[in-house]
């Protein structure tokens, strides 16, 4: 029981530090004592080798409770018609190798990564898709082949040092291994055991690696459609647009970015003068995956300082990540957008908008930029948890095509740092298509994806991890085509429980 223990206590502590502690007090929002533990969770005991032990896991409440505003539609969750998910694909092996996706039997084979040794990687899959482990660059040299099954089988392994039914030359085989290799090998069959168990508790794969804490964030709670929180933030809107001798670029750093509730808060005189505190409420869309819509995020002016800022940024073709979290070459062409880059510092209001993310998501803002060594000392890097702004543009026919936004980290990373959450931000809506989908939301009613479409100055959050730490695979999301017009948003990408690539 220490193992559940201690989960119950962090997850308690995590909740309530979050919500109140690092928020200046001044500030409130609809969390209640009840809330700080997921009643969706459930303990189970397992047991990977080391003798049994017990966790809490994420079980998917019935779909039926979605409904609390209206009678349920039906009390089994419709199938969704998009039937792709997350493939993890892992290579047991102290070679490095090649995944190959082939596009049909006796077809072309693409090269998705060269896997490192005892490495895994990811990639948006359906069933019946057929993958190899080849020597490297090697396609014609195939060690295994992979067949994608249907959901909810995440996870494809090459393992050719595990023989069948043969437990003498297997030992043999790890034998050859070196002190280091054996370390990583008993880590992942120590993953793999405990997919089985998590599997059979709650009909999901563990797309994590053993055992990931849960998360350090809040994360609030969607227990059905058009359930509402709030939260306040002293960040209110710009109202005006101050002149360009105050939208300096910000130089300081650490703590003395810091404010007190007594601060007046920057450039208030273009602020919104009839509000000292914004009141910032989350509706519901989706309860799994947790999908929240804030309106009115963004004020108008706030809208045109970030398009002002695009106008001088160079935007590049948009790349996509591969297993890891990196950005790689995206030969299958499923983003075909422009991006660039706009750091918190850029200016005063981009600043804000970064602290009034922060109140959103009950979070001291200090993650979100550099810290002084003094300055939480609990979190394990200095490093800002929260990316640039990421500015994207989408031109006619352009799109991202369904995705997720978490990777997988590497099996010796005991932090396993991940996306947490994505705040989207809509800043025009002159335009047709280019909604944001969610193919797989699950629900009782309908078998099509959910769809937001843009409106400027709209705010989306959405994350990708579940309470128990594991990755949320039904965080897939998509940008669909613009049909006509043109679609600019921001992303704001959070990590937990560290940011690193």
């Amino acid at each position: 029981m220490a193992r559940l223990s201690t989960f119950c206590v962090l997850l308690v502590a995590i909740l309530f530090e979050n919500c109140y502690a690092e928020i200046p007090t001044a500030l409130t929002c609809s969390v209640k004592e009840e809330d700080k533990i997921d009643p969706a969770l459930r303990e189970i005991t397992y047991d990977v080798g080391d003798g049994p032990q017990t966790t809490m896991v994420y079980v998917e409440p019935d779909v039926a409770s979605f409904y609390q505003l209206e009678d349920p539609p039906s009390t089994t969750k419709v199938t969704p018609k998009f039937n792709g998910f997350q493939g993890k694909f892992i290579n047991l092996s102290p070679k490095t190798v090649s995944l190959y996706w082939e596009d049909r039997e006796g077809g072309t084979m693409h090269l998705m990564r060269m896997h490192k040794p005892f490495t895994a990687s990811g990639t948006a899959t359906f069933p019946a898709h057929r993958f190899y482990f080849t020597e490297p660059n090697k396609p014609e040299e195939r060690l295994i082949f992979l067949e994608v099954k249907d959901y909810p089988n995440n996870l494809y392994v090459y393992d050719p040092l595990t023989v069948p039914n043969d437990p003498v030359q297997t030992e043999k085989n790890l034998l050859a291994l070196s002190e280091k290799e054996r370390a990583l090998y008993d880590k992942w069959r120590k993953t793999i055991i405990f997919n089985d168990y998590y599997f059979n508790a709650t009909g999901r794969s563990y797309l994590a690696n053993y055992l990931r804490r849960p998360p350090t964030h809040h994360l609030w709670r969607a227990d059905y459609f058009g359930q509402e929180h709030w939260a306040t933030t002293r960040q209110t809107h710009f109202v005006e647009n101050p002149p360009q001798s105050e939208l300096a670029k910000i130089t300081m750093q650490g703590k003395v970015r810091k404010m007190a509730d007594s601060d007046p808060v920057q450039l208030a005189q273009y602020r919104d003068p009839s509000k000292q505190i914004l009141n910032m409420t989350l509706k519901v869309l989706s309860c799994a995956p947790r999908v929240f819509e804030i309106s009115d995020f963004l004020s108008p002016v706030e809208v045109e300082h970030i398009l002002q800022i695009a106008g001088a940024h160079d935007l590049r073709l948009s790349a996509t990540g591969d297993g890891d979290g990196s950005p790689s070459e995206d030969t299958r062409r499923t983003r075909t957008s422009f991006n660039t880059w706009v750091p918190r510092e850029e200016s005063p209001i981009i600043d804000a908008i970064y602290r009034r993310a922060a109140d959103l998501q009950r979070v001291d803002e200090s993650l979100m930029r550099i810290r002084d060594l003094d300055e939480r000392p609990d979190v394990p890097s200095r490093r800002s948890l929260a990316e640039h702004l990421q500015l994207v543009h989408y031109e006619v026919g352009q799109e991202y095509t369904a995705h997720h936004d978490f990777g997988f980290s590497r099996i010796e990373e005991d932090n396993q740092a991940a996306r947490f959450s994505t705040l989207l931000l809509y800043l025009n809506d002159d335009v047709e298509g280019g909604a944001t989908t969610f193919p797989r939301f699950v629900n009782g009613h309908t078998f099509h994806k959910l769809e937001v479409k843009p409106k400027a100055g709209k705010a989306v959050l959405f994350y990708s991890q579940l309470p128990d730490g594991n990755m949320d695979d039904y965080s897939h999301h998509a940008a669909e085509p613009v049909r006509k017009g043109e679609k600019w948003l921001m992303n704001l990408w959070f990590w937990d429980p560290i940011y690193e690539k």
